[in-house]
């Protein structure tokens, strides 16, 4: 965490131009710009904010050729507006988060980088404030309707990212409900969480079993929103920075086919930023474009994990323990893509010796680990700890006994306490950066280890 207490953190309630993916990447890079300047260090957009929240989810269908005809040329243009990264769109706003000097966290439609494919992804795009890309999340799983627009990510990318004020990461929409995910984020270390909305609903009618999205005010407790941004906050001990997209009708061109079919009212916005103790630092806001700011002292998520630390002592891994999905899936029977093979790097997920976790794009474990031994043993001994262990999918089922340390020590060269150091702290590593987490890990260590 960082020495400085005080994270400045905004969700920007901003509007997309409209379909028109290079006017909304400049009005974004402004307002990253704008944030800067106010001394912001972390600014969250809304979900899918380039170009737009494809709100006509509703007209999908079509009866005779002059219908499919509309659909296809809306289609054409949702795809021909997403955003590659990385690409032009992705310097743009890199050189904005660079000039500002803040981490930006940014909703948009992604057009797929594998060869041969044509699927949009629901995305939030990292930026640090040296505006290089930290990575990318992909929606997992889209709601309902959206599937028509967005295929599903996959393990790959539920991520978390160093930054100059902590752990930082990121859930869209109805993501921040998903139990099993929200763990997943709280043992990967996250501190901080970017939270991404659409709008704003309620629920109202007879027994309030109606989502309502007309754009009416309820009381805040009658959004699942409020209950997710403030019980994620409190549950995982980050502070959660929530941005909801706000739209009038009349921002839509009159040109636009289903402008007048299509329900707008529920892009009202809606951010808001909550702490560690499930209360707002700065509450929902409705009704108009704003930055929604917020001073957040990092100590208080030291002082909420004093009463219930849902990764220290509030634990109980020997009842319950998560298993997370390792990396991404290839179209070939068995492939597991190295993410080095992307085009933007993902720090702390290159395939290393067996695919072991690392953080170089050498694919080596970091200095701090090899250092450990002397020059040019580090290496040798993690290859062997590989094919005895299998890889990080399966190093914690591994079993070494005494003589497996005298072994090992013996036939590197090293010393039996070197030996133990250097798989300790690769067993770290495994658990801070692999796709698989299990806290408990223990070495089964001779008396006098």
């Amino acid at each position: 965490m960082s020495s400085n207490r005080i994270l400045r953190a905004c969700a920007a309630q901003i509007s997309p131009v409209f379909m028109d993916r290079k006017a909304s990447v400049q009005k974004y890079a402004e307002t990253i710009v704008e944030a800067g300047n106010r001394g912001v260090d972390l600014i969250v957009t809304p979900e899918t904010g380039i170009p737009v929240y494809p709100y006509w989810r509703n007209n999908f269908g079509y009866t005779d050729p002059a219908s499919a005809a509309v659909w296809k040329d809306t289609v054409l243009a949702f795809y021909e507006n997403a955003v590659r990264i990385p690409g032009p769109e992705t310097e743009i706003l890199g050189k904005a988060a660079r000039s500002a000097g803040l981490t930006a966290v940014i909703g948009l439609n992604e057009q797929d980088d594998r060869p041969g494919s044509r699927t949009l992804y629901n995305t939030m795009l990292f930026l640090g404030p040296d505006g290089e890309i930290l990575g990318r999340h992909r929606k997992l799983m889209p709601t309902h309707q959206e599937r028509i627009f967005w295929g599903r990510g996959d393990a790959a990318d539920l991520r978390v990212f160093d930054t100059p004020f902590g752990t930082l990461g990121g859930l869209i929409c109805f993501e921040n409900h998903m139990t099993l995910l929200k763990a997943a984020m709280a043992v990967k270390g996250e501190e901080v969480h970017a939270a991404c909305w659409p709008g704003y609903w309620a629920y109202g009618g007879p027994g309030n079993t109606v989502r309502d999205m007309t754009g009416r005010l309820y009381p805040l407790h009658h959004s699942d929103q409020d209950a997710a941004v403030r019980e994620y906050a409190f549950e995982t001990q980050t502070f959660v920075v929530s941005a909801s997209l706000y739209m009038s009708e009349d921002q839509v061109p009159d040109d636009f086919p289903y402008k007048k079919t299509t329900n707008w009212k529920w892009a009202m916005g809606g951010s808001a930023i909550a702490t560690p103790f499930g209360t707002y630092a700065a509450e929902p806001v409705f009704g108009k474009e704003t930055l929604v700011i917020a001073d957040l002292d990092l100590g208080d998520r030291i002082v909420a994990k004093n009463v219930f630390d849902c990764m220290g002592h509030y634990t109980r891994w020997d009842a319950v323990q998560l298993r997370i999905g390792h990396g991404n899936v290839g179209p070939l029977v068995g492939e597991q893509p190295a993410p080095a093979a992307s085009p933007f790097p993902f720090p702390g997920a290159v395939a290393g010796p067996s695919g072991a976790a690392a953080d170089g794009p050498d694919g080596r474990p970091p200095k701090a680990v090899l250092a450990a031994l002397p020059v040019g043993r580090g290496n040798p001994l993690l290859g062997e700890l590989m094919e005895r262990m299998g890889g990080p999918v399966s190093a914690y089922r591994a079993e070494l006994g005494g003589e497996d340390f005298e072994e090992l020590a013996r036939s590197h060269g090293l010393s039996h306490e070197e030996v133990v150091s250097f798989i300790h702290d690769f067993i770290d590593l495994i658990r801070r950066r692999s796709e698989v987490v299990v806290p408990d890990f223990d070495l089964d260590e001779p008396a006098d280890a």
